[in-house]
């Protein structure tokens, strides 16, 4: 039996922009699951996981522009799929760098939103990548992240520290590379 998911409680405002947000990228969500699974069931189950995960973070995704939303609600889904599929002991493979090119392609990008969420997180490890992910999509807790990485709480603000000082230097590197082109 499935546990049920805990949707947290609202403002009238935050259920429109969740609505909103749902009504404009039902597609891409579907999209995405879909390329992770080919069982109707498993593609619903994991949009509707999705949703839930994407209302407890409503309030940083509305701050967002369309590019970097539609690359949030992609990491939150493939997220979404990773971890049910890990709870499932399933081995999976996800073709990231073929999602971060199709995205990629389809989002143009004007001087002021350099930032590509998809290519800094591809050019992480995986073991960065999963940590900024639990922390900022997944919206885990010091103690969850310490138990995964087996390490006390107050080690994960130092693991994390590290990470986003690796992250920052593949941006800087990424920005460098881009000027020079």
């Amino acid at each position: 039996m499935r546990k049920k998911k805990d949707i947290p409680p609202l403002s009238p405002t935050q259920q429109q922009a969740v609505s909103d947000l749902y009504d404009t990228y039902k597609g891409l969500m579907a999209h995405t699951a879909r390329s992770l699974t080919s069982v109707p069931e498993e593609v619903e189950e994991v949009m509707q996981d999705s949703l839930i995960a994407l209302m407890r973070n409503i309030e940083t995704i509305s701050s967002l522009n369309r590019y970097k939303t539609a690359a949030y609600i992609v990491l939150t889904v493939k997220r979404t799929y990773l971890n049910r599929a890990g709870k499932e002991r399933r081995l999976i493979t996800v073709p990231f760098d073929d999602e971060a090119a199709e995205l990629a392609d389809n989002a143009l990008l004007d001087s002021d939103e350099k930032l590509d969420v998809l290519q800094l997180m591809d050019a992480l490890s995986p073991g960065d990548r999963r940590i900024l992910e639990a922390w900022y999509l997944d919206g885990c807790s010091a103690e969850q992240l310490a138990k995964e990485l087996r390490c006390k709480p107050a080690s994960v603000r130092t693991v994390l520290s590290r990470v986003r000082k690796r992250a920052g230097k593949l941006l800087r590197e990424m920005e460098g590379d881009r000027r020079e082109k």
